[in-house]
Parts: structure tokens; C-alpha cells; sequence
């Protein structure tokens, strides 16, 4: 079905009217694109907005994307997105005004609202038209999906659902390269600090030996089946990236590197530097060369001609960041415009394959959109040492492995061109680790999310805001915090009830929320994860403390307002079971003892019961504590050492496992 037989639910437009049917929507004009007219098109000048009603009918919306023909070549361009429910599921970004029509094929699947969006920093002379714009409808028929990456190096298979993360780290191989691929991931696992990121490889051709070292990382293999021979150019699967993952931040690797230091600082550079930055360090490490024309001769085999073939303008040929793209990094709107510009260039792929000794034209290609975009930031060269044009100094030290160059520590080692053989006993070091320590990139640091939003939170309300918390006196008007780089107290809780494989979790005593969003921390990355709280009271400073939460913590979170004893039996009643409980409301003794009673049935079978404040002077938690040990109940308190440095103001916690032990004397 045409979208434009459709009337839309709003339309916003930056010039004249919303055109449908071939119309332009002012001055009687109709579509023309590459002098060829669209009876079926779309016209939203920019800044635009339409949005049409789709009820879940549909599978898939395609359509091709351009700027009309009045418009002169390079004269204007636009970003096109595509939204399903909110949600972006298409961009074409930096569409100029004379290139070819660019396709969008989207996934709407079961979507109700369909979103077309144009955006412009160039608002003069912005016709922008989609082209042939369809729906199709849902059928039992699931088609494979595929992609042809920008430079056409290689068909990629896209998956059912994209892959998601914040941030991906992205990689090729193909047979004969397994074990290079597997020393890059032991080095990445092992240096990089990255954990928790999202590791995809493209595989071409890819066969069972580069499964099994992607299993062996818990890495997602995209498969690609190569469209022109496999060699260095391959790589350029990697500059469309953003259209086969969905991630917030990439950084691309070659298989050929050794990762001996920290890799965030690179995706925190990408939070630092303006949006559609792309990261790389200067090819050769060499600051000499300045210029992305001089370069084109002496690097890439090219000659003057090329300028002209390329399409490449005085500017571009004087752009000064011509980089190596071993490493580089972008955000996802980055990497989709690169990916976008690398599309356009018409004459890119022919001119790639032209040369018969020089294999990494893809490169130049890479820079040229770089150039084109004016999008380059340089990265420091210790995170790409190219041993083709550098020597280092290799050492151990311990378990590390230490590069040195130029006086200064490597952070990413690259065997890149013909050094694939440099320094060899320094090879296959990593590879050769049959079960190396890996993570996945669901398993987020929930702990440290927490404490981003505890810190700005504090810092609005001050010591008092943890006041009956983990960190409060015993007086009840304030806290105290000896360590507040890492919370110990909080994150004793945190680990104690992660460590012990907790999913659901039941809390008595809200208060101002600082605990439940700890124990949220611990659990939200788990299937099903949940943290129910009992408060018969509202506290004004708990709603925005969660508030500050990141998404998964803050969405684990359910508060009922209502008193322990009485949440209790109705959960109970409710059948709900639990894994840990943490009883922190009244503290007396026949109130916790009551507690307790409705706790030992609400969790599993040796599950967490944690008391807290047992030492609290103005309570009698203590008498509780000893008739639980009388009910044959083990109990460990914490936080009452007679030695050491008290972190917390002598109130304590108590650990029981849910789980007799005696009774009356007796086993």
C-alpha cells in the first residue's frame, strides 16, 4: 500500500504544504528526481514531521529518499529518520541535493504510529521527497534479510532483531584469521575495561573455527557473504555498522591489533566532542602527512585524475586528518552519515578495486567521507601504534604485557600491512587462554549506575537526604559517610544481593527510596528483576531520587503504599515469592519478630532475610534477632566488630538465612 493513500494523523512542514501524490506542495510543482517524476512521493520541506495511524497491520515500510530536482547539486541536504512507535528503526543521513535516490527499508512490525521525520542545517532550497513510500502487511512468511554494505564489499545478514546496546565494539574475520581474531578478544578482554559492551563480529565466509573463537567471547556473529574478493578492503563492513546494530556508541577494530590498555576514555572522548564526530588516529602515526591529496598519491596509489573521478573539491583534498582506520569510533548518527556519504559516491567501489597492488583504498575512501562530512576527530595515537611505520619496546610486567613507544605507553598495539609478523614471540599470547573471563553486555554495571544518580541527589539535599538510610546516625537527623568513593555500606548491599543470584527482592521501609534504588542496581539486569517496597508514607525526596535512576533501575522499582505487616500478608496471599527480603521500617522488637514470621514464608528456601539498624539505640531490634536465633535460625551481624574503622554509626546488619538450623537443640 502507497503511504500518501493514506491521510495522515499530523503534518508538519518548514515551507509550504505537506505534497502528496507527486505534488511539492507549493507553487503547483510536482516531484522530479534525476529528471524521472514520482506520481507516488511524499514532499516535506524541513524542519518536518507526518505521522500516519498503522494499527499493527504492517510488517515493513520502504521507500527511496532524495532532494528534488530544482534544487542545484550540493546546493542543500537532509537527515531522514523513520520512527515505529517512537522508536528510530531507519536513517539516511546527509542526503545531497543530486545524488541518486538513497532506500530505506524499515522494520514497523506490529507498530501503531509511523513517524517520518527531515531535518536540515541547510534550510534554503531543502525540497526533500520520499519516494515510492510503502507499507506492506504482516505474514507468516519471516524473508531473510540482507544488506550490501556502503563500499558493496560484502552481503550482510541481517538479524530477525537487531542486535542493541549503549555501546558496541565491532570486529571482521574470515577464515585463516581466526587466530589472530582470537588474541585481538583475549587482549580486549582482558585490557580494555569494557565489560559490559555489546562485541559483534562480521564474519565473511565465515566457518567453525571463527564461530567457536566468537562463542569462546561471547560475541554475536553477523554473517556477510563477500560480493568482491576478501582482502583489506573486506573491513569496510565495519563503516556500516550502525545499520546492522543498534548502539549508542561503536568502536571498530581491526583482528590484526593487541589491546595492552583502558579502551573507555574513547567513548568518553565521544561524549566530550560535538555530535557526529567520528575518533581516529593519523595513518602511519605521522603528522607530516596533512593533506588528504597528497596522501592519495603516496599512500593510496592514486593520481590527479582521481580528484575529478571522486568528485573530490579543493577543500576536501585539503582536509588535514588523514587517519587509519585500525581503530576509530563514532555515535550512531556519525556513523550513519559516513555510511550515507560512502553510498552516494558513485565512482567509490570501482575506483577501490582499480589498483592491483594497493588494497587499502577503502581507506581513502573512509577519509574522503570524513573530509566530506568535516567530521574528523584525531585520537592519540597510543591507541593505534601501526608497526608497518613504528617500532615499540614489548615487555612483561607480571601478567601485563607493556608497550612502549616513543616514550609512552601503548594502549593499542596494530599489526598492521606487512607487520603482521613483528614481534611474534609477542603473538598468540592470549589466544592460546582456553576459558578466558568474559561477560555479556546485558550484565551492566548496575551498582555504579546507581551511585550517577545518588551523587547528584546528595548533592541537592546533602548529608541529611541519607539520614535512615545505610549511612544513618543513630540520631535520625543526618548521615555519615567515611568513604564516599565507593559507599562501602551500600555496596556491601549491592554485592550481597547480586552475589547471592537474587531476582525479586521485598523491602519494609521506603523512606526516602536510597536502599530500594541500591537493591534495583543489583537485580535490574536480571530477567524478571524486581523490587517491591512497603511505606505506608510518601517521602517527596524519593520520587525524584528515582527519577535520576537510569531506566532499568528506575523501572524495576514498584512502591506500595501501604505498612509492612499488612503489604506482607497480601503478598503472601498473593502467592508472590521472593529471594531476599531486607526489614527496615519499625524497629522494635515484636514488630521485626512479626516481620520475620511473614518473611521466612515469603522467600525461598535458603534466601537473604537482612535486618537492618540493629543496633539502633532508641530499638529493640537486638531481642528480635536473639528469638529467631531461639527459632533455630543463624544470624550474622555486621558492622559490630570491637576493632577496626566503624563505616556506618554502630547500627549493623543482620544476615539470616532462610533456613533452620535447629530446633530447640536438636537438627
Amino acid at each position: 500500500m502507497f503511504l500518501d493513500s493514506m491521510a495522515p494523523l499530523q503534518a508538519e512542514v518548514g515551507y509550504g504544504g505537506l505534497g502528496l501524490r507527486g505534488s511539492l506542495g507549493y507553487e503547483g510543482k510536482l516531484v522530479s528526481v534525476q529528471r524521472q517524476p514520482y506520481p507516488h512521493a511524499l514532499s516535506t520541506h524541513p524542519p518536518a514531521r507526518v505521522l500516519f495511524h498503522l494499527g499493527g497491520r504492517f510488517a515493513g515500510f520502504k521507500c527511496r529518499v532524495a532532494l528534488n530536482d530544482d534544487v542545484s547539486a550540493g546546493a542543500s541536504h537532509a537527515d531522514f529518520t523513520v520512527l515505529a512507535d517512537g522508536r528510530p528503526v531507519a536513517t539516511e543521513p546527509h542526503v545531497r541535493a543530486g545524488e541518486p535516490p538513497r532506500t530505506i527499508d524499515a522494520n514497523v512490525a506490529g507498530a501503531e504510529l509511523l513517524e517520518l521525520i527531515v531535518r536540515t542545517n541547510r534550510w534554503d532550497y531543502c525540497h526533500a521527497v520520499w519516494l515510492d513510500p510503502q507499507v506492506h502487511e504482516i505474514s507468516n512468511h519471516v524473508p531473510v534479510r540482507t544488506r550490501l554494505d556502503c563500499l558493496g564489499r560484502a552481503e550482510i545478514t541481517l538479524p530477525t532483531v537487531l542486535p542493541r546496546a549503549d555501546r558496541c565494539i565491532a570486529t571482521v574475520v574470515s577464515p585463516g584469521f581466526e587466530t589472530m581474531l582470537d588474541d585481538m578478544l583475549g587482549s580486549l578482554g582482558a585490557n580494555s575495561l569494557c565489560h559490559d559492551v555489546l562485541l559483534v563480529v562480521f564474519g565473511l565466509n565465515s566457518n567453525a573455527a571463527c564461530e567457536q573463537v566468537v562463542a569462546k567471547y561471547h560475541g554475536t556473529l553477523i554473517q556477510c557473504r563477500p560480493h568482491a574478493p576478501i582482502n583489506p578492503m573486506s573491513k569496510a563492513v565495519l563503516y556500516s555498522v550502525a545499520r546492522v546494530v543498534d548502539a549508542r556508541q561503536y568502536l571498530c577494530l581491526d583482528a590484526d591489533m593487541l589491546v595492552l590498555g583502558d579502551l573507555r576514555p574513547v567513548f568518553s572522548a565521544l561524549d566530550a566532542c560535538p555530535e557526529g564526530s567520528i575518533l581516529a588516529c593519523r595513518e602511519g602515526n605521522n603528522g607530516s602527512l596533512d593533506q588528504l591529496g597528497k596522501a592519495l598519491p603516496c599512500v593510496y596509489g592514486g593520481n590527479h585524475s582521481d580528484l575529478h573521478r571522486l568528485s573530490i573539491s579543493s577543500e576536501e583534498a585539503a582536509y588535514s586528518l588523514v587517519v587509519n582506520d585500525g581503530i576509530f569510533a563514532g555515535g550512531r548518527a556519525a556513523l550513519l552519515a559516513v555510511d550515507g556519504v560512502i553510498r552516494a559516491m558513485s565512482n567509490a567501489a570501482a575506483w577501490a578495486d582499480d589498483h592491483r597492488t594497493v588494497w587499502w583504498r577503502n581507506q581513502f575512501v573512509f577519509n574522503l567521507a570524513l573530509a566530506r562530512l568535516g567530521c574528523g576527530v584525531e585520537l592519540d595515537s597510543s591507541y593505534n601504534v601501526q608497526l608497518h611505520a613504528q617500532d615499540v619496546q614489548i615487555r612483561q610486567e607480571g601478567a601485563r604485557v607493556r608497550a612502549e613507544w616513543q616514550g609512552r605507553q601503548v594502549r593499542v598495539l596494530h599489526f598492521s600491512g606487512g607487520a603482521k609478523r613483528k614481534y611474534a614471540e609477542w603473538q598468540g599470547l592470549f589466544a592460546g587462554v582456553p576459558d578466558p573471563l568474559v561477560g555479556a553486555a546485558d550484565c551492566g554495571d548496575g551498582y555504579a549506575l546507581f551511585l550517577d544518580a545518588l551523587r547528584p541527589w546528595v548533592g541537592r539535599h546533602g548529608m541529611t537526604g541519607l539520614a535512615w538510610s545505610f549511612y544513618g546516625r543513630t540520631t535520625g537527623d543526618t548521615a555519615q559517610v567515611r568513604d564516599p568513593a565507593t559507599l562501602p555500606l551500600l555496596a556491601a548491599l549491592h554485592y550481597l544481593i547480586r552475589s547471592n543470584g537474587c531476582v525479586r527482592v521485598l523491602e519494609t521501609g521506603t523512606a526516602r527510596g536510597v536502599s530500594a534504588a541500591c537493591l534495583a542496581s543489583a537485580v535490574a539486569y536480571r530477567d524478571g528483576g524486581r523490587v517491591v517496597t512497603l511505606d505506608p508514607y510518601l517521602h517527596p525526596e524519593r520520587d525524584e531520587l528515582w527519577a535520576t535512576l537510569a531506566e532499568p533501575l528506575r523501572t524495576c522499582i514498584e512502591a506500595r503504599t501501604v505498612d509492612a505487616h499488612a503489604g506482607m500478608t497480601a503478598a503472601l496471599a498473593a502467592g508472590e515469592r521472593y529471594d531476599a527480603v531486607l526489614l527496615d521500617s519499625i524497629h522494635t522488637e515484636e514488630h521485626v519478630w512479626a516481620e520475620f514470621q511473614l518473611a521466612a514464608q515469603l522467600v525461598c528456601a535458603g534466601g537473604l532475610i537482612l535486618v537492618h539498624d540493629v543496633r539502633y539505640a532508641h530499638g529493640t531490634v537486638e531481642a528480635a534477632l536473639r528469638r529467631i536465633e531461639m527459632a533455630g535460625y543463624g544470624v550474622v551481624r555486621l558492622w559490630t566488630a570491637a576493632g577496626g574503622v566503624a563505616e556506618d554509626d554502630h547500627l549493623g546488619l543482620a544476615v539470616i538465612e532462610n533456613r533452620r538450623r535447629h530446633i530447640n537443640g536438636s537438627m
